[in-house]
C-alpha cells in the first residue's frame, strides 16, 4: 500500500512539474519615459536612463519570469536596442515607432511608444504587429479628436513549448489626471469622453480577437472593470502603481477559461538612484500572469 501511494505521489508530482514547465508567463510593464541619452527624450523631470539603470530594468524583467511583455512609455527602437544588447541578449522586440516608420511617419523621438518584448526561446512572433484605430476620431465640445494617441497594438505569438498560438494587445488608456490644466472641469470632461470612446473600441476589438487573447497594459484607472465588457485581472493584494497606492495595470482575457490562468504577480521595478522617499521610478511595477496553453 505504501509503495502504491508513493507511485501515485510520484506520478502526480511529475504531472505538476510537466504542467508548470508548459506554463507561459505573459506580462505588462510601463517603464516610465524609458529612454537613453541622445534619443531626444531627456527632461529634467524624467532624466535619461543610464547604463546601470538599463541593467536594473533588464534585471527586473528577468526576475519577473516573463516570456513576453507588453511595454508602455518607451522612447523607441534605439532605447530598446540598447536594453536588449546590454541586459537581455537574444531577446527580440517590436514597437509602435517601427510600425509608424513603415507608414512613412517618424515618431522615434516620442516617449509614449508601445512595444512587445519577448524571449525567442520561449515564444515566436507569427505576424507583423498591427495598430488598431489609428485614425478613428470622436466628437467632443464641437471638435473632432483622435480616440487613441497611443493606438492599441496587436501581435500574434506561438508558445514554443506547446505550439499553441495566442494574441496580445498592448494598451495605454487616457488618464483621468487633469494636473497642469487651466480649466480643470473642461479637461475632466474631455478625459471622460476620450476614455469612453477608447473603451468602446476595446470592447469592440475584444469580440473580434481569436482566443486565447489578452488585452493588457496601463489602463490608467483603479477600476476599469466598469468600463470594459471583458474580464480583467490585476493584483489581489499589493499595488502595481505605488505612487497612487493602487492598481492601474491589468491583464484582460478573451477566449480562455479562468482556470487556465494563474494568480497575477508583481515584480518591484523601483530603481533606487531614480527614486525618492515619496515616489518610485519607474512608477509602475511588472505585472505577470502564468497561462496554461494545452
Amino acid at each position: 500500500m505504501k509503495k502504491f501511494s508513493a507511485l501515485v505521489f510520484s506520478a502526480l508530482a511529475a504531472l505538476l512539474i510537466a504542467q508548470a514547465a508548459q506554463a507561459l508567463t505573459i506580462g505588462t510593464f510601463n517603464i516610465e519615459y524609458f529612454h537613453i541619452a541622445g534619443t531626444g527624450g531627456s527632461t529634467m523631470s524624467h532624466p535619461a536612463y543610464t547604463r546601470d539603470d538599463v541593467l536594473a530594468v533588464a534585471k527586473t524583467i528577468l526576475k519577473s519570469g516573463a516570456d513576453v511583455l507588453a511595454l508602455q512609455e518607451i522612447q523607441g527602437e534605439e532605447t530598446m536596442r540598447f536594453l536588449t544588447l546590454t541586459g537581455l541578449p537574444g531577446w527580440k522586440y517590436y514597437g509602435k515607432d517601427i510600425a509608424y516608420k513603415k507608414l512613412g511617419w517618424d515618431i522615434s523621438r516620442e516617449n509614449q511608444n508601445h512595444y512587445f518584448l519577448w524571449n525567442p526561446e520561449k515564444v515566436t512572433l507569427l505576424d507583423t504587429p498591427y495598430l488598431h484605430y489609428l485614425k478613428d476620431k470622436f466628437d467632443h465640445a464641437g471638435r473632432r479628436s483622435l480616440i487613441f494617441d497611443r493606438a492599441p497594438m496587436e501581435a500574434r505569438f506561438r508558445d514554443n513549448a506547446t505550439g499553441r498560438e495566442f494574441t496580445l494587445v498592448c494598451v495605454h488608456l487616457k488618464s483621468f489626471n487633469t494636473a497642469g490644466k487651466s480649466d480643470v472641469e473642461a479637461a475632466q470632461r474631455y478625459n471622460i469622453a476620450k476614455r469612453a470612446a477608447q473603451t468602446e473600441k476595446l470592447n469592440e476589438l475584444s469580440k473580434k480577437l481569436k482566443g486565447p487573447a489578452f488585452i493588457l497594459g496601463d489602463y490608467n484607472s483603479p477600476d476599469p472593470t466598469r468600463e470594459v465588457t471583458f474580464p480583467l485581472l490585476t493584483l489581489e493584494r499589493g499595488t502595481t502603481f505605488d505612487n497612487w497606492n493602487s492598481n492601474i495595470d491589468y491583464i484582460g482575457y478573451v477566449g480562455v477559461d479562468r482556470d487556465k490562468l494563474g494568480t497575477p504577480k508583481e515584480t518591484e521595478a523601483r530603481i533606487e538612484r531614480r527614486s525618492t522617499k515619496r515616489k518610485d521610478h519607474p512608477d509602475h511595477d511588472v505585472l505577470t500572469l502564468d497561462v496554461t496553453l494545452d
